[in-house]
């Protein structure tokens, strides 16, 4: 009878450990999930995420406000992510960076 409730026991504290540690995952978005989700909200045309050098890129249309999305990034991006990473943001007229753009596609075209 012992040996069963200490089994029991044993599982019971193993599910709950689970769950208190896979929660605040879940609830968490990726970096990437966070930038596509204020794609056209806040006018962006690139972002990149560095992974040797922790910098978070991200060309926006100057139109739109750079400090909402500052914000945003804030509400939503992880406490780790915001210490990992330094957020540059590059605001220019759209078609700009449209060209800009092209012009790159291009390039890699020609390689």
């Amino acid at each position: 009878m012992k040996k069963k409730l200490i089994g029991v026991l044993v599982i019971v504290c193993s599910v709950i450990m689970y769950s208190i540690v896979s929660h605040p995952l879940k609830n968490q978005r990726s970096t990437e999930e966070v930038l596509e989700s204020a794609w056209d909200e806040f006018g962006l045309f690139s972002f990149g995420i560095g992974e040797t050098d922790p910098v978070i890129s991200i060309g926006m249309d100057k139109t739109k406000s750079e400090e909402e999305l500052r914000r945003y990034l804030n509400d939503n991006l992880s406490d780790e992510d915001k210490e990992k990473y330094e957020v540059k943001i590059i605001k220019e007229d759209i078609n700009v960076l449209e060209r800009q753009h092209e012009k790159y596609l291009e390039s890699n075209k020609a390689h």
